[in-house]
C-alpha cells in the first residue's frame, strides 16, 4: 500500500525578518534598551526603584547569551555570582519587552502571603527584587531562536528576604 504524502500547508506571505531579528550592534542596543525599560516599568508597579545598567553585567550577560546560542541550550550559569533570568524564544521575532513580560507573568505562581521562593515564579521575584540596584542584559540569535540573559546586582531570591523585597503591586 503506497503512503500518501501529507498535503503541503499552503504558504502565506513570506515573513521578513524584522529589524530585531538581525544580530547587529544597533539592533541589540535597541533590544537591550527595551529590556531595561520594561524591567523598570514592572518594578515601578510594585514600588521598587529603577535598575541602572552596569556595563560589566552587560558583558557577563552577553557572554552567557552567546554561550547558550553557540551550544543551542537553555540553562542557568552554574554558581552565578549575580541574579540571573534567562529566556529562549523560537520561531518568532522578539522585541525586548517580551522576555520581561514573560518573567512578570510568573507573578500568578507567587504567593505574596507566604513570601518564599517558588521555582515557578523565580524569574518574577528576581525581576521585582527591591534590593537589586543594577542589571545587565545580553541577547544572541541563531536562525529563528533568540536567547536573552539578564543579570542583577545584588542578586535576588535570597531565602528569608522575600517579604521585604517582593512587594505587592502598588498601583
Amino acid at each position: 500500500m503506497a503512503h500518501k504524502r501529507p498535503q503541503q500547508i499552503p504558504k502565506t506571505h513570506e515573513r521578513a525578518v524584522g529589524p530585531r531579528g538581525v544580530d547587529t550592534k544597533a539592533n541589540n542596543e535597541l533590544f537591550l534598551k527595551e529590556v531595561l525599560n520594561a524591567s523598570n516599568k514592572f518594578r515601578a508597579m510594585h514600588g521598587c526603584p529603577a535598575l541602572t545598567v552596569n556595563p560589566e553585567l552587560n558583558k557577563l550577560a552577553q557572554e552567557w547569551a552567546n554561550h547558550l546560542r553557540d551550544n543551542n541550550i537553555m540553562q542557568h550559569r552554574p554558581n552565578p555570582k549575580y541574579g540571573e533570568n534567562i529566556f529562549l524564544s523560537g520561531g518568532m521575532d522578539v522585541a525586548g519587552d517580551l522576555p520581561v513580560e514573560m518573567w512578570y507573568r510568573e507573578m500568578s505562581s507567587y504567593d505574596f502571603n507566604k513570601a518564599e521562593f517558588v521555582a515557578k515564579s523565580g524569574h518574577f521575584t528576581q525581576l521585582i527584587w527591591k534590593a537589586s540596584k543594577e542589571m545587565g542584559a545580553g541577547v544572541a540569535r541563531k536562525a529563528d531562536k533568540t536567547w536573552v540573559v539578564c543579570n542583577y546586582n545584588p542578586a535576588g531570591n535570597i531565602v528569608g528576604n522575600f517579604k521585604d523585597n517582593v512587594p505587592r503591586k502598588s498601583h
